[in-house]
């Protein structure tokens, strides 16, 4: 009778515990695997970018649990493809102070017949894109606008331009002119080299214009989405170089994007190169991120690809 007790008593501890016990953890779920979480800038600069919902981390192919007691990291998950590992902690990562962080949403972008948002068109008459001697010209990309709810927080409806063909590390673009936008980083942009010799100044590369809306979901699943980056090397997560904030992700245009060019004066000696000025593409095969900062109205573009 006192084993029956004893295993009866065990038994109620352990039921206590699970449902008790455990209400006293706290979680983080993060977008992605390549970070460390010892307090420093990249750090709070990659928690604020990759914060997510339990819900999100459990479909997107890789994401990170942080676990917290009494407010205090003790152990994290990795979650590859839904076969979740313990993640070995580094020293200066256990005790890693819980943060209130309020979750990413997610929207995926899908083609429409009609909208206020799409990529690629014809320059604006009232925009003026930005114009350099150096033989990478811009490329006007689309329009973001503030009335689609993924994008409501921008000040403006945003031009997108870049010049995609130009092997740039970071593009910082001030809208402060929404039709006007002055490029930050000029010296920098001036010395960087492009892959294509048939590029001129004066080349002009034209997309069709693709009308897109934006939808909420707990998935990276399409061409382009919001909400999170999915970074194809390491997290790149810029500062605003004007009020040095860390900037907000404002989309990933993927290598899956279907925009076609509608014409262009770009004729390249090598038939090879002829399919790279055939779509709106990142360097062949990468995915564009951009990211704005709505105080300082600084956009950032960056190009990653495998």
């Amino acid at each position: 009778m006192k084993t029956l007790t004893k295993i009866i008593l065990l038994a109620f501890m352990g039921l206590f515990t699970f449902c008790f016990g455990q209400k006293d953890e706290k979680h983080i779920y993060l977008a992605g695997w390549e970070a460390e979480f010892n307090g420093d800038e990249q750090c709070q600069k990659f928690l604020e970018t990759q914060i997510i919902d339990k819900k999100t981390a459990n479909n997107i192919w890789s994401s990170i649990d942080l676990v917290f007691k009494d407010n205090k990291l003790i152990k994290a998950y990795d979650n590859d493809e839904g076969h979740k590992t313990e993640r070995k902690l580094n020293e200066n990562e256990i005790g890693f102070e819980y943060q209130k962080l309020e979750p990413n949403q997610i929207f995926n972008l899908n083609i429409v017949s009609k909208s206020e948002s799409y990529l690629g068109g014809e320059i604006p008459e009232k925009f003026s894109i930005p114009k350099f001697k150096f033989n990478a010209p811009f490329q006007y990309l689309g329009k973001l606008s503030k009335l689609n709810e993924a994008f409501n927080w921008l000040p403006f409806d945003l031009h997108l331009v870049a010049p995609i063909y130009l092997n740039f590390d970071k593009l910082f673009i001030d809208y402060s002119d929404p039709l006007n936008p002055k490029v930050i980083n000029v010296e920098e942009l001036s010395q960087t080299d492009n892959s294509y010799d048939d590029l001129k100044p004066n080349s002009e590369i034209v997309y069709e214009k693709v009308f897109i809306s934006t939808e909420k979901s707990n998935n990276l699943d399409g061409f382009a989405h919001t909400g999170v980056p999915n970074w194809i090397q390491y997290p790149d997560i810029p500062s605003c170089p004007k009020s040095k904030k860390t900037m907000k992700f404002l989309c990933q245009l993927t290598d899956g994007l279907e925009v076609k060019t509608k014409r262009t004066n770009v004729k390249p000696k090598d038939d090879w190169y002829k399919q790279y000025f055939e779509n709106m593409n990142f360097w062949g095969d990468g995915d564009l991120y951009i990211f704005f900062e709505p105080e300082s109205k600084v956009a950032c573009f960056l190009i990653q690809n495998t």
